[in-house]
């Protein structure tokens, strides 16, 4: 009777599961996982960067890019600690992960409260605690036939209904041992545990909906983060057109239809463009696909955006607890999105007004024609230091369709929210959950790791670049060509302009980010004039290496002046109340 290392059989579950790398870093028994990849680049690689913070963002990002789980592997430790970080945005913003960690238990003395162990008992931190906060799913393997069946489930669990990151944690004897090839419960292979069945909401529901929809004055599409994570953006491109409605997106669903699309009305909510949130104002029937329409999304529930006293709303998502969450919906459809849309088309397509749909898209388009839809005078501006919007302007005009672009926290997220129209679909990405500094170094790394042959532009403030400045060497070390585009105020500006004259540790020396860049062996331009930045951008391309475009900028451009909505400061400033 032959027997196979735990360790060993780890990988193969991962392998057929489709998964083609590995983000993190080798230490404690994770290294045996580690040493299991030796010999097998061919079926699945390691990505080793310089930190746990930014390797679960890696896995962040490629569970964002390709639907699978993106692994993060590391030491208990580190991983209950720096690489929370990933973990948490995946939980909020719903990327499949699975994080692989241990212990630390040194085999036989967890008793005795041995450096770095992470069980939980006397003398301990309960890495099992920190997890089961923040994951769909928890196991800690204690044998090693569980050790592998558990990341099995893991799997399943990180990719089913609403994505999530899910962690297996193996106690030394578990990832160390070895599992008898004849034994219960039988181990299968991965694949068959996965379904490919999607969920969709009943009949009844989808004539209900579709009656309502055909019925509509001016319907209005709120599409959010689900759309992306269904791949649901054919089936929403084909609903928009057919009942002339036009479709705003929530922060996370920016570019989940093409921001040159006739009937894109552009991002919504409290840093979105005016028009979206004036269009959805103006609608008599909603329909959210995929949204929670959290509060930056409703410009803090303001009634004149959304008010279901007035407004009938139509609400598609996959987890029930999220439909009529935050706003009562008339209808909800539970179900996945790309599915239910296609079904509500389908009905639809009986039952609509094509000449009244056909009207709607040409008013709809006269009037972004009219408004100048994503465009502003600041955007060409002259003036010197460069306005942020300027650049922001400049990178959307180098950038070709295919590029993917990731954006940080802080205001440089809100710039490029406000002032950047999308040209390709799914090809922006934001961090929106956790929305912490310094993830689109780690997204734009993990975008060409997955997509080496499409430019990966990442935007960020100096304070996010010097967080992670160390995926430079990443980038170079695996032959890797991210582009960072650093809007460098040398200040933590949104913390500073939120903190006013009474600012406190929010100022950063003037620091030449091209030249450090420059000395990792990356291309790299500093730019203080308009026109610039496209240029330079444009040649990081050409270039095909890793790339530093650090970009001056105007430290007296107040973001919250020129991109919060009239809607959100309504409500912020107390003059619009809603009556319960």
């Amino acid at each position: 009777m032959g027997s196979r290392a735990a360790y060993d059989m780890v990988i193969d579950a991962l392998v057929q599961a489709g998964i083609t790398h590995v983000f993190g870093l080798p230490g404690g028994y994770t290294i045996d996982i580690f040493k299991a990849m030796h010999g097998r680049e061919k079926e699945i690689k390691a990505v080793v960067p310089r930190d746990e913070q930014t390797a679960s963002c890696m896995a962040d990002m490629y569970g964002k890019l390709t639907g699978k789980p993106g692994v993060f592997a590391a030491q208990g430790a580190f991983a209950g600690s720096t690489g929370m970080f990933g973990v948490i945005e995946s939980f909020l913003a719903h990327s499949p992960m699975l994080v692989l960690s241990e212990l630390s238990e040194l085999d036989g003395f967890q008793v005795h409260g041995p450096i770095q162990s992470a069980t939980g008992q006397y003398g301990s931190f309960d890495l099992p605690g920190i997890l089961k906060g923040n994951t769909k799913y928890l196991s800690v393997a204690h044998y090693p036939r569980e050790a592998v069946m558990s990341v099995q489930l893991a799997i399943k669990h990180a990719i089913t209904g609403n994505p999530g990151p899910t962690a297996v944690l193996f106690r030394s004897n578990a990832i160390k041992g070895t599992v008898p090839e004849q034994g219960f419960p039988e181990i299968y292979d991965t694949s068959v545990y996965l379904t490919s069945a999607k969920t969709c909401p009943p009949p009844q529901a989808i004539a209900a909906a579709a009656e309502i929809l055909a019925s509509a004055r001016n319907p209005v599409i709120i599409a959010g983060n689900g759309v992306r994570i269904s791949r649901g953006f054919d089936e929403l491109r084909k609903l928009a057109e057919l009942i002339g409605a036009p479709v705003a997106t929530s922060y996370l669903g920016k570019s989940v239809i093409l921001e040159t699309h006739t009937l894109a009305a552009g991002p919504m909510g409290y840093t979105g463009v005016p028009l979206a949130n004036e269009t959805i104002g103006l609608a008599d029937v909603i329909l959210v696909v995929g949204c929670r329409l959290k509060p930056q999304d409703t410009c803090f529930a303001n009634p004149k955006m959304i008010d279901p006293k007035r407004q009938k709303i139509i609400q598609i998502d996959i987890d029930a607890r999220n439909a009529s969450w935050t706003m009562p919906a008339n209808i909800s459809l539970v179900g996945d999105a790309a599915l239910s849309l296609e079904l509500l088309s389908a009905k639809l397509t009986e039952v609509v007004d094509q000449t009244a749909a056909k009207s709607r898209i040409k008013a709809f388009s006269a009037l972004k024609k009219a408004k100048g839809f994503f465009a502003h005078p600041s955007t060409l501006s002259t003036s010197v230091p460069l306005y942020p919007q300027r650049a922001v302007y400049e990178v959307q005009q180098a950038a070709p369709e295919s590029a993917i672009i990731c954006t940080d926290a802080g205001n440089n997220r809100h710039w490029m929210n406000h002032f950047f129209q999308t040209k390709g679909t799914n090809t922006y990405f934001g961090t929106g959950g956790l929305g912490g500094v310094s993830w689109s170094m780690a997204a734009a790394l993990a975008a060409k790791v997955v997509y080496p042959e499409r430019p990966a532009i990442g935007v960020c403030s100096d304070g996010g670049f010097a967080m992670q400045i160390h995926t430079l060497l990443t980038s170079v070390q695996y032959g890797l060509a991210p582009i960072y585009v650093v809007l460098n105020n040398s200040a933590l500006g949104m913390t500073a302009q939120g903190m006013g004259a009474e600012s406190v540790g929010t100022e950063f020396p003037d620091t030449d980010y091209a030249s450090i860049a420059r000395s990792f062996g990356c291309f790299a331009e500093r730019v203080e004039k308009p026109g610039e930045t496209s240029e330079a951008v444009a040649e990081a391309i050409r270039q095909g290496k890793p790339s530093v475009i650090d970009v001056v900028i105007d430290p007296a451009q107040d973001m919250k002046k020129e991109c919060y909505s009239a809607l959100a400061m309504e409500v912020l400033s107390g003059s619009v109340m809603r009556v319960y």
